[in-house]
């Protein structure tokens, strides 16, 4: 028995295990429900590399720990960038597009997303929906997954400010300007937009969070 095969692929399998709990630590517990495509292409591609390089005995342990380590340093800096400017977010992921906005059937947001009504009926179906009739909103999320307004249901708040930025998309969908969002901050909570942890609009008020002080 080669006994040294095998402590080879023990040793790369600890140091990739490792890794692993490291990057989930840093990144977050949302890495294990990915919420964006660019999200999920990253894991597998991890995956790919733990797995490709685990059974591979021309590649050395040192060589497997820092590609593994390289793609993990990637994902964390992209991350970063997107959590820093919306617009890069944007830029990655893609917007949330609108499929249905009061009733009205956007059609042309259906060519942009890739989707047919037939799978969209699928996915209505699955969330209870008998069918677009019954949709007052339905965007088409960066993760592949519907988001639904039922007619009759009240409307799902929009997250307006995030970590100090504001949401350009959803300001659109509420036909409101940044100078609106300013003064209702002002207004309401009398804080600056660099104060704001959070502000949402959900029926017809604004609620904002403010950063906890440390």
């Amino acid at each position: 028995m080669d006994w040294e095969y095998y402590l080879q692929i023990v040793i790369k399998l600890v140091v990739t295990v490792l890794l692993l709990l490291v990057y989930v630590r840093i990144s977050g517990k949302s890495q294990l429900a990915p919420m964006t495509a660019f999200d999920q292409i990253g894991n597998m591609v991890v995956g790919a590399i733990g797995g490709s390089t685990l059974l591979n005995t021309d590649v050395s342990i040192l060589h497997s720990t820092v590609f593994m380590a390289m793609w993990i340093v990637i994902l964390l800096f992209i991350r970063f960038l997107r959590s820093v400017n919306y617009k890069v977010a944007n830029l990655i992921d893609g917007k949330r597009l609108q499929l249905v906005r009061d009733g009205e059937v956007l059609t042309e947001n259906f060519k942009k997303a890739g989707i047919t009504v037939s799978n969209m009926e699928i996915l209505l179906h699955r969330d209870g929906l008998n069918g677009l009739y019954e949709a007052k909103n339905v965007w088409f999320e960066t993760n592949g997954q519907l988001t639904i307004d039922k007619k009759g249901d009240e409307n799902m708040s929009l997250i307006l400010v995030e970590e100090g930025q504001i949401n350009e998309d959803n300001l659109e969908i509420l036909k409101k300007t940044e100078d609106w969002l300013e003064e209702q901050l002002e207004k309401h909570s009398q804080l600056k937009l660099d104060e704001v942890f959070c502000a949402e609009w959900v029926k017809d008020r604004l609620m904002v969070y403010p950063y906890q002080e440390e």
